[in-house]
């Protein structure tokens, strides 16, 4: 019998609590959104970003972030004016975003198919430093390949990331140069 209750008390909290989740979420609480979220939503539209209307991409993580449970904010760390991440977050932009930290300077995308969906990637950078040297980033493209209606990993693709970081380093440094002129 205690047992049963406990169960039952057990499963009345954790209703209370996701439901609780849903409207920290929801976006008509607009009142409670941090000066990161706000940031995030400024530079998600500003890119001509297209999310799910789901995403949880900008959210501070909900009710169970370590801001919330540790009661911290770390927005005096949030690197919005950043060169290097925004000309990262501007060539893979026709990815989709899985996750995009601007503290860390990690950027993370969702699997992209190419060549009529027998191809697809998937991208992982590290803006390391603002130096803009060749240590400054780290990018890593995972490969797969769909045979026999499952998809099959094919290892890095250590040329094509090599592209992708030249790419970025490139244009962050002409900007660098344009906005020092």
């Amino acid at each position: 019998m205690l047992k049963n209750l406990i169960f039952i008390q057990f499963i009345i909290f954790l209703l209370v609590a996701c439901s609780q989740n849903e409207i920290a979420k929801s976006p008509q609480n607009t009142e409670k959104r941090t000066e990161k979220q706000k940031a995030m939503e400024q530079i998600v539209e500003k890119r001509g970003v297209n999310l799910p209307s789901d995403s949880t991409l900008i959210e501070d993580g909900g009710i169970l972030s370590l801001e919330n449970i540790f009661g911290f904010d770390p927005k005096d760390n949030y690197a919005i004016n950043s060169i290097l991440f925004s000309v990262a977050l501007d060539k893979i932009d026709f990815m989709p975003l899985a996750s995009v930290d601007a503290n860390s300077g990690v950027i993370v995308t969702d699997w992209y198919s190419f060549d009529q969906g027998k191809t697809r990637i998937k991208i992982n950078l590290r803006v390391i430093n603002e130096e803009m040297q060749n240590e400054s980033l780290t990018v890593s493209l995972f490969k797969q390949t769909f045979e026999n209606n499952n998809w099959v990993d094919t290892g890095k693709d250590e040329q094509q990331a090599a592209k992708i970081k030249n790419s970025i380093l490139s244009t962050a440094r002409d900007l660098k140069i344009a906005s020092e002129l």
